[in-house]
């Protein structure tokens, strides 16, 4: 039991790390930053490693969250229950922090908070798909 978890929430990590570079970093990046203000200071310098590792220990630890959910509480060992409860997650976490920040920050548009909540209810709905997947991985054969 434990196993599956440390595997789920391994493959949900890296799974949510290049979710992030490919729609953040690739498809995003752009509007992102023109719909965002830019303070001194205000970002890190991004040509050291070590953000990578953080924001890989960041994945870390949401997808530490979600399996430990799924394999402990709900139960849930499939794709699709993975994927919908993941979306849901994704949403409302984001959703929660996305209009608390707008509320009280001027650091992105409204039309980049929107974009924000998107996407992280798509990633959150993949991790959370491949997340179940391992947590299901030969349950049902082993079981039968």
């Amino acid at each position: 039991m434990t196993k599956k978890l440390i595997l789920a929430t391994l493959a949900g990590s890296v799974t949510q790390f290049v979710l992030g570079w490919l729609i953040y970093g690739l498809l995003l990046g752009s509007f992102m930053s023109s719909h965002s203000n830019h303070y001194e200071g205000l970002m890190k310098d991004m040509t050291t490693g070590s953000f990578m590792l953080l924001i890989f220990v960041s994945g870390l630890g949401m997808s530490f969250l979600l399996s430990f959910i799924f394999q402990r509480w709900a139960k849930f060992d499939t794709v699709l229950k993975g994927l919908t409860a993941g979306m849901l997650f994704g949403f409302f976490v984001a959703l929660s922090y996305d209009i608390s920040s707008f509320a009280m920050m001027n650091l992105f548009s409204k039309r980049a908070m929107l974009a924000d909540i998107l996407a992280n209810t798509i990633i959150m709905g993949i991790v959370g798909a491949v997340i179940a997947l391992v947590l299901g991985f030969r349950s049902k054969s082993a079981s039968a």
